[in-house]
């Protein structure tokens, strides 16, 4: 990895990870996303279902109620809204805020679901990696600077250990459902964290 004042970069995969990355289960959870998966892909291969799978990178968007663990674009646009109605107290961050992930808004996997199924026949007994690519990736401190920019705020936060299970960087490489079905997504990092962040504001 190198290394900058805002971002880790992955210098072995400069566009991402692709379906021909060993995977790695690590947890429970973990178990239970693979076992899914070969699930899925068996279906289609012994039995001829229109199975596909998709392994998801980090998906924001509205309506998604977002905790400390699960959904950490919301999560942080929650603890924005916060300092912006005076509730301006530290929250917490795992790390130094320089882990990076790739970001898909909700408008886009809708519209690859759709097309997903439109081309079913033709990706089914397929992997693929969806994400928004490393166009649409963000680490947290840069996250927090959009946020800041948007809402005219000062993200004050403290650190704690990195968490064993993080990854440093993790960006999707999404080639092959995009030569598949001609997709890809349309939402940028930026628009998408706006959207996000009114949205988060209205509840």
């Amino acid at each position: 990895y190198n290394e900058t004042e805002t971002r880790y970069t992955c210098i072995d995969k400069p566009n991402g990870y692709d379906e021909s990355t060993q995977l790695d289960f690590h947890s429970p959870y973990g178990c239970s996303k693979g076992a899914a998966d070969q699930y899925m892909l068996d279906y289609a291969r012994i039995f001829g279902l229109n199975t596909v799978v998709f392994r998801h990178s980090s998906m924001y968007g509205g309506r998604q109620f977002a905790t400390y663990d699960q959904g950490w674009v919301g999560w942080f646009c929650q603890k924005a809204v916060e300092i912006k109605n005076g509730i301006n107290k530290p929250f917490t961050i795992s790390g130094n805020g320089k882990q990076v992930r790739d970001v898909l808004h909700a408008e886009d996997m809708i519209s690859l679901y759709f097309t997903a199924l439109a081309n079913v026949s033709k990706i089914r007994g397929n992997a693929f990696n969806i994400g928004g690519t490393i166009v649409n990736s963000l680490s947290l401190l840069e996250l927090f600077k959009l946020l800041e920019d948007y809402c005219n705020i000062d993200m004050r936060f403290t650190n704690l250990p990195v968490r064993e299970s993080d990854q440093r960087v993790f960006v999707a490489d999404i080639k092959k459902i995009t030569n598949a079905i001609d997709w890809s997504p349309k939402v940028s990092a930026k628009d998408g964290v706006q959207k996000m962040y009114d949205w988060t504001s209205s509840i």
